[in-house]
């Protein structure tokens, strides 16, 4: 974004996603103030549930760790919202099921349901379309 004012990140979000999120977490950012009346005006047009502010000085709130999004493949082209979303969703499994978190020293998932997906493998490698150079049928030792 050029800026991040509040007509701008509205105009954006409404953008993106133009459906009605359910829920929506944001950072405490001024565009994102409880004061900010574009932002309360869209929030009441666009959320069934309730905006939620994350903690203050806790990036972790927002999903922010030292392993952040920037590790998603930059050589993809993508071209819409469902590409990104699609593509996104295929790094929160390889991050979720197939990093260690240094500070827990564990697997999150794990951690948090009590087993790894064992799909995380597949998705990642047909996203990445290297099913020439790391088949499917043959995943790394550890990994399922």
């Amino acid at each position: 974004m050029i800026d991040q004012t509040d007509e701008r990140v509205v105009h954006a979000m409404k953008t993106l996603h133009p459906d009605k999120y359910e829920n929506l977490l944001t950072d405490n950012g001024s565009q994102f103030s409880r004061k900010n009346f574009r932002m309360k005006k869209y929030c009441e047009n666009s959320i069934n549930g309730i905006h939620i502010w994350a903690s203050v000085h806790h990036p972790q709130t927002m999903g922010k760790h030292a392993e952040g999004i920037e590790e998603v493949p930059k050589a993809q082209a993508w071209q819409n919202i469902r590409d990104i979303d699609e593509n996104i969703s295929v790094y929160m499994d390889f991050y979720n099921n197939a990093t260690t978190v240094s500070t827990t020293r564990s697997v999150p998932a794990e951690r948090y349901h009590g087993f790894i997906d064992e799909g995380w493998h597949t998705m990642l490698v047909k996203m990445l379309k290297l099913e020439s150079v790391l088949p499917i049928d043959h995943a790394p030792e550890g990994v399922t």
